[in-house]
């Protein structure tokens, strides 16, 4: 027999509607591993075919680029236009039409990832029936990015002389992760946000795994996330438990959301901030 939620209870994500955000998922063809593959083969081909003109500086847009097509596939629906102009621009045309078909298929991978992320946010706002509330105060501080960008900047700093000049582009591509995770964290704290209740576990190497808040004996885990600050465990609790928690935005891959989970013993609530979401 399935369980209802009382008049005024927290809506549970319950394992159909759990199962439908599951099954919402990239296809195969999608994932970045292909684009990966495709530039590292594109630029294996520029070796060969352009060693002249398709230079260090190239290489390193193009690692760059395999970073964000992992990381910040919305990113990439604009870097990846652009990169591509560049080399039919810049670059000899046995050189850069392999790489520009790469690029090609990065950007389409990433535009079908982005448009399953807002069915899978959509799928989780329906889940909590219209149900938004703040956060509770007082919450700590987001701190996630920070680490991401203060890199960055010391990369960026180191490639201001010219033999460093190439860590350039990878402190960009962290500055860039690092900026995002910041604007996303920080959305976090202003106004409401669909609230779940669901069942969480923390792993041996600190990841927390979500499951629906109907799966007692937690058969199926949704997704996982790192959590910052990561918490001791809650008294009474061992590693391998199941206990309730609150989940405050939309989970998507790469999302920052916010679980408040209850302490065994007085019921306190353990503030966490967490992110990136992974699909388990």
């Amino acid at each position: 027999m399935s369980e209802r939620d009382t008049p005024g209870e927290l809506p549970r994500w319950r394992s159909r509607d759990a199962m439908r955000w599951t099954a919402c998922r990239p296809a195969a063809w999608a994932r970045p591993r292909w684009g990966a593959l495709a530039l590292v083969a594109a630029a294996a081909a520029a070796a060969v075919a352009a060693p002249q003109t398709f230079g260090a500086a190239h290489y390193g847009l193009a690692a760059v680029q395999l970073y964000w097509l992992r990381r910040l596939p919305g990113l990439t629906l604009v870097t990846a236009p652009v990169l591509a102009a560049l080399l039919v621009w810049r670059v000899e045309p046995q050189a850069a039409l392999p790489a520009v078909a790469a690029l090609l298929l990065c950007w389409c991978g990433a535009r079908h990832r982005t448009a399953v992320h807002r069915r899978q946010r959509l799928l989780a706002a329906n889940a909590a029936r219209g149900v938004r509330l703040p956060l509770p105060e007082p919450l700590p501080a987001l701190r996630r990015g920070l680490a991401t960008i203060a890199l960055g900047s010391l990369l960026c700093a180191a490639a201001v002389p010219t033999p460093t000049r190439l860590a350039a582009p990878a402190g960009g591509a962290l500055l860039a992760v690092g900026v995002v995770a910041r604007v996303r964290a920080g959305a976090l704290r202003r106004g409401a946000h669909p609230v779940l209740r669901v069942l969480t576990r923390e792993d041996e190497d600190g990841r927390t795994w979500v499951f629906a808040a109907d799966d007692h004996a937690g058969r199926r885990a949704l997704f996982s996330c790192p959590v910052d600050p990561e918490p001791e465990p809650p008294s009474g609790f061992r590693g391998d438990a199941l206990r309730t928690s609150l989940l405050f935005g939309t989970p998507y891959e790469g999302a920052e959301l916010v679980l408040l989970s209850a302490d065994s013993e007085d019921g306190t609530l353990v503030d966490r901030a967490a992110g990136p979401v992974r699909p388990a």
